[in-house]
């Protein structure tokens, strides 16, 4: 009998030690990220045609952006085409997908191009009619050295404009204005 007890004994410590194992295992749900308000953004959902005026350029190229929120509800997606100028020798596309971070209250952009460019910009969000958004992270292409924010102001519930700036390693700044109107 004494085999059989300690046998016993064995298990029954065995289970006790698994089940303050057990016990430490967290049954709590991953917490949920709040899905972004995207009101004060909402006027940019849809189509919309851009002129980009950029100082070192003879003249104005276009883009047509098409944005929407996406169906899970945490990004704003816009998909953009670059069309051909004299100096863009095929069309480019990209896609910038901005977020709210609550963990730092603030926007996030992350764009991308398929020419392998890539950005990360951040915002504090709307101030007024404007909203400035930060380079975090860019590709040094194009001959840029270091960016400048941007400031996108709300003209109207159709028509945006952005201007920006951005220097050469030779030190030139080059400026850049964009106006968009919405296609109705």
């Amino acid at each position: 009998m004494s085999i059989y007890r300690s046998a016993a004994a064995t298990a029954a410590a065995l289970l006790l030690s698994c089940g303050a194992v057990l016990a430490q295992v967290e049954s709590t749900p991953v917490p949920q990220t709040p899905k972004p308000n995207f009101s004060q953004m909402a006027f940019l959902t849809g189509t919309w045609n851009c002129s980009v005026k950029s100082s070192r350029r003879p003249s104005a190229y276009q883009t047509t952006s098409t944005a929407n929120v996406s169906s899970d509800g945490y990004w704003m997606v816009t998909r953009t085409t670059t069309h051909k100028a004299s100096w863009i020798p095929a069309e480019l596309r990209s896609e910038d997908r901005r977020t709210y971070d609550p963990s730092t209250s603030r926007w996030i952009d992350i764009g991308t191009d398929d020419g392998g460019g890539y950005n990360v910009s951040t915002s504090p969000g709307w101030k007024g009619n404007t909203i400035t958004w930060t380079d975090a992270v860019i590709t040094k292409v194009n001959a840029t050295a270091s960016t400048n924010p941007t400031v996108m102001t709300k003209v109207s519930n159709s028509k945006t404009t952005s201007r920006s700036s951005f220097k050469e390693p030779s030190g030139r700044l080059i400026n850049v204005v964009t106006t968009c109107t919405k296609r109705p």
